[in-house]
C-alpha cells in the first residue's frame, strides 16, 4: 500500500542549496508533499559529507531554466529558498513577482542574516560565521562566569532555521486552508540560533516559589543527587551517562545506596561508590541492565556511527534505511516527529541532478495556473481558537507548549501541585511557560480527574510528556482521550520513540546525547562530554510544535485526530545532519572534538590577544592579497599554521579591519545570546527582551519567532509563578460551570 503523508497533494518548489533550505524541503517530503528540487546550470553547489544523499531524498529533481521555474512557481503551493537578501529578486523569482501570478503561494526564505538586519544582510551565510557571530561556540563555566570559545561542528543555525521554517509553513498552510491566500516567511538562521537554547542562564528555582512555600528537606536531599550526574568509564573503557534527578539519579541511588543517605542527603563518597560499581560491567552489560531494569536513570555512550545501527532505533524508525543511487544502502535519521495516525514517506531516495526534467515538464503542460483568492479581511494568528492543555514538565515540552501560544493557541499549563518535591521540573519555567495560563491539579485525586476529563472534552490538543506507564496509572490512554473528544490530538514528548522496546525509558538531554553519538562527537577520542547548550531540548521541543501543527492542519482537511510524537533521540539524529549517514566505505571523518577549530583550514576560529574570530576565506590567494600577509605560505594548511602563529599579536578588532578586503569575511566570536546583552538589531526583532517575571524581576529572555508576513507570531506575555494562576482560573471555571 503506498505511503501517504499530511502534506500528500502539495508541491513545493525547492531552490535551496547547502543545509537550511534543502533540509526544510526534505522534512515536507517526508510528510508527503511533492517536492521538486531546483538546480543551478553544472549541479548542486555542494555536496560534503555526502549531504545531499539525505538532503535530496524523497526529492523530484530539474536543473535550472528560469522561464520554466517561474511556470513551476505560478503552480507551486510552498516556495524554499535560501539565498542572501535580493539575489530571488535579481532572478525575477522574488516574493513580490511570485505572488503576483500566485496569490496563494506559501513563500519561505532561509537567509543567513535577515533582510532588515542592515549591518549584516548582505554577509554570506556561511554556518561558521554565524555561529560565531550568535555566540554559538562560546561555553560558560557557570561557577567563575568566564566564557571560553570551542568549535563545534554541528550546523545548529541551519538546523534550527530549517525546523522553524517547516512549522512556519505549517502555520502558513492552517491560515491559507482558512483563507485562501499564500504569504512570505523569513527564517533567517541568525535568527534561528535564538532558539538554539533559551534556557541557558537559568534562574534558581527558589526564586519561584509561592508567597508561603518552602522546599521541603526531602526536595532538598534528592536534589542533592546531582553529585551522579556525570558520565561514569565501564569495564571495557566505554561510558555510561547518568541523568539529572530525582528519578534518573534516585533510581541509581536506591539500588547502591542505604535508605539513610537518601533521606538525609548523600555524602562525599557516593559518587565514588558509582564509580567503582560502573567499573564492574562492560558497556554492553549496562545496557543489557537498562533494557531489563525499566526507569534506570542512565545511557550508554554510543558513537553516532553505533546509534545509526542500533536496532532500537531501526525498530522505531529513528533510523531508517534508504537505497541511494550512488552509495547504495544508507542509514539515515528518520523524520522529525511521527505521525501514528497517517504515517510518512520517509525513506525515497534521492533523484540525481535533472533526472526528472522530462517528467516535470510534461506535467507543466497540463497543471492549471493557482486561482487568484477572493477579497476578505487580514486572517487572525493560525492557531486563534485553538486549546491545548500542556502537562509537560522541564523544557522540551513546554517549549512546544510555548510555541503554540505564540501562533494563536489558548495554552493552559498544569502542573502537578507537588511541583517542587521534583523542582528540577522548574528548569526555564521563565522562558519556556511565558503566554500560558498557568495551574496547579492533582490528577490523583478525584475532582482533579473530573475537571481534566471535562478540559480533555473542550480541548484540541493534550500535550504532554509522560512515561508511557503514566498514561495507565493516571487514566488518560489515548483510547480514554478518544472517548472523551474523538477529535483530540494526542502530542507526546519522549526521549526515545515508540518502538523498538526503549520507549519506557525516562531521562534528559544528557542521556539523549548520549543515546545518539553527540557526546562522543563532541568530545573526540576521549571522554564523553555534554554539549554545554540545550540542543536536543530545544530542537525537540520546535519538532513537536511541528507534529501538532501539522496534525491541526490535517484535522482542517480531513476531521480527524492524530497522535504525534517527538523525541530527544530522533532530534538527536536530526541534529547531526549532514554527518548523520552511514553506508558501506564511510569514514567518519568531520570535524570533531576540542581539537577542531573550523570546517577547514581557511574556515576556521583564529585566537588573538584579547578574545577570538572566525574567518572564512574563498582561497589562500584572496588572504595573501593583504600586504600585511603577502609573505604568509600558499598552501591552505600551511597559510592557516603560519596565520595561527600571528593573530595572537593583535586584537580581534584589529584583525577584523585588516581582513575586511574581497572575497574575506571574519566576525568576532561573540557571547551567547549577544554581545552587548541589549545589542540593537536582536532587540528590535524582539530576539532579546527584557520582561518582568514575578518572584524574580526583570529578565533578558530570547525568542527566534517565525516571521510571517500576514499572520505574525504573538509577543506573548511572561510567565507567571508555577501555578499562580489557579485562583483566578478556578475561579472563572466554577461560575461557568454554575451558569
Amino acid at each position: 500500500m503506498e505511503k501517504k503523508g499530511v502534506l500528500t497533494g502539495l508541491r513545493v518548489l525547492d531552490f535551496g542549496q547547502y543545509i537550511a533550505g534543502p533540509l526544510t524541503a526534505m522534512i515536507l517530503a517526508d510528510y508527503g508533499a511533492d517536492v521538486i528540487h531546483v538546480d543551478p546550470p553544472g549541479g548542486p553547489r555542494w555536496n560534503g559529507w555526502h549531504a545531499n544523499a539525505v538532503l535530496g531524498r524523497g526529492k523530484r529533481c530539474i536543473t535550472l531554466d528560469l522561464e520554466t521555474a517561474k511556470k513551476l512557481a505560478a503552480r507551486a503551493d510552498i516556495l524554499i529558498e535560501n539565498f542572501r537578501p535580493g539575489v530571488m529578486d535579481r532572478l525575477g523569482l522574488g516574493y513580490d513577482a511570485c505572488a503576483e501570478t500566485n496569490p496563494t503561494l506559501i513563500y519561505c526564505s532561509l537567509p543567513g542574516f535577515s533582510r532588515h538586519d542592515p549591518l549584516r544582510r548582505d554577509l554570506p551565510g556561511w554556518e561558521g560565521l554565524i555561529a560565531a557571530e550568535a555566540g554559538l561556540y562560546s561555553t560558560i563555566d557557570m561557577g567563575s562566569r568566564q566564557t571560553n570559545i570551542r568549535f563545534d561542528a554541528l550546523p545548529l543555525a541551519s538546523n534550527f532555521a530549517a525546523i522553524i521554517a517547516c512549522h512556519s509553513i505549517a502555520a502558513a498552510l492552517i491560515v491559507r486552508e482558512k483563507c485562501s491566500r499564500g504569504q512570505y516567511i523569513e527564517s533567517a538562521l541568525y535568527d534561528a540560533c535564538f532558539e538554539v537554547d533559551s534556557t541557558r542562564t537559568v534562574t534558581p528555582p527558589q526564586s519561584f516559589l509561592l508567597p508561603g512555600m518552602k522546599l521541603s528537606p526531602e526536595s532538598m536531599n534528592a536534589y542533592s543527587l546531582v553529585r551522579l550526574m556525570a558520565g561514569y568509564p565501564c569495564k571495557d573503557g566505554r561510558y555510561i551517562q547518568t541523568t539529572p534527578p530525582p528519578r534518573g539519579a534516585l533510581s541509581i541511588a536506591k539500588a547502591l545506596f542505604p535508605a539513610e543517605w537518601i533521606a538525609n542527603g548523600l555524602p562525599e563518597e557516593a559518587g565514588e561508590t558509582v564509580r567503582r560499581t560502573m567499573l564492574q560491567r562492560t558497556m554492553q552489560e549496562w545496557e543489557d541492565y537498562a533494557q531489563r531494569e525499566h526507569g534506570a536513570g542512565f545511557a550508554v555512550c554510543k558513537t553516532s556511527a553505533e546509534w545509526l545501527r542500533d536496532q532500537a532505533a531501526l525498530d522505531s524508525r529513528s533510523v531508517i534505511h534508504v537505497t541511494d543511487p550512488l552509495l547504495g544502502d544508507t542509514a539515515q535519521p528518520g523524520v522529525p516527529s511521527l505521525m501514528l495516525k497517517t504515517g510518512d514517506c520517509a525513506g525515497n531516495p534521492r533523484h540525481l541532478p535533472d533526472e526528472d526534467r522530462d517528467a516535470i515538464l510534461a506535467e507543466l503542460e497540463t497543471l492549471p495556473e493557482k486561482p487568484k483568492p477572493a477579497s476578505c479581511p487580514r486572517p487572525e494568528p493560525a492557531l486563534r481558537g485553538i486549546r491545548v492543555l500542556d502537562l509537560c514538565q522541564v523544557v522540551a515540552g513546554p517549549t512546544c507548549g510555548r510555541l503554540l501560544a505564540e501562533y494563536g493557541a489558548e495554552v493552559l499549563k498544569i502542573n502537578n501541585p507537588r511541583l517542587m518535591d521534583n523542582y528540577t521540573a522548574l528548569a526555564g519555567h521563565e522562558t519556556q511557560n511565558n503566554g500560558k495560563t498557568c495551574i496547579f491539579l492533582d490528577l490523583k485525586s478525584p475532582e482533579g480527574k473530573a475537571m481534566m476529563e471535562d478540559l480533555i472534552r473542550q480541548a484540541d490538543v493534550f500535550h504532554c510528556n509522560f512515561a508511557q506507564a503514566a498514561y495507565e496509572h493516571l487514566g488518560f490512554t489515548e483510547e480514554r482521550l478518544r472517548e472523551l473528544n474523538p477529535h483530540i490530538i494526542l502530542s507526546q514528548i519522549n526521549i526515545h520513540s515508540l518502538g523498538g522496546g526503549r520507549e519506557w525509558m525516562r531521562g534528559h538531554e544528557d542521556l539523549g546525547e548520549a543515546a545518539t553519538g553527540m557526546s562522543c562527537r563532541y568530545s573526540g577520542d576521549v571522554k564523553p562530554e555534554t554539549l554545554p547548550l540545550l540542543v536536543l531540548d530545544h530542537m525537540t521541543g520546535q519538532m513537536g510544535c511541528l507534529g501538532v501543527m501539522l496534525a491541526i492542519y490535517g484535522r482542517m482537511r480531513t476531521g480527524a485526530g492524530q497522535r504525534v510524537q517527538a523525541c530527544l533521540s530522533r532530534s538527536g539524529g536530526l541534529t547531526q545532519l549532514p554527518f548523520m549517514l552511514d553506508y558501506a566505505g564511510k569514514v567518519w571523518d568531520e570535524p570533531a572534538g576540542p581539537e577542531a577549530v573550523g570546517y577547514g583550514p581557511l574556515d576556521r576560529i583564529f585566537r588573538a590577544s584579547d578574545g577570538w574570530f572566525y574567518l572564512v576565506a574563498e582561497s589562500a590567494e584572496a588572504l595573501r592579497a593583504i600586504p600585511l600577509l603577502a609573505g604568509l605560505p600558499e598552501t591552505p594548511e600551511a597559510l592557516a599554521k603560519a596565520l595561527e602563529a600571528r593573530t595572537p599579536e593583535g586584537t580581534v578588532e584589529a584583525w577584523l579591519k585588516l581582513l575586511d578586503v574581497p572575497g574575506v569575511w571574519a566576525r568576532r566570536c561573540r557571547r551567547y545570546q549577544g554581545e552587548p546583552p541589549e545589542e540593537a538589531y536582536a532587540k528590535a526583532r524582539g530576539l532579546t527582551r527584557r520582561e518582568y517575571h514575578p518572584g524574580v524581576g526583570m529578565l533578558r529572555t530570547t525568542h527566534g519567532a517565525p516571521r510571517l508576513s500576514l499572520t505574525p507570531t504573538i509577543p506573548v506575555c511572561p510567565s507567571p509563578f508555577p501555578g499562580g494562576d489557579t485562583e483566578r482560573f478556578l475561579a472563572e471555571y466554577r461560575a461557568k460551570i454554575e451558569s
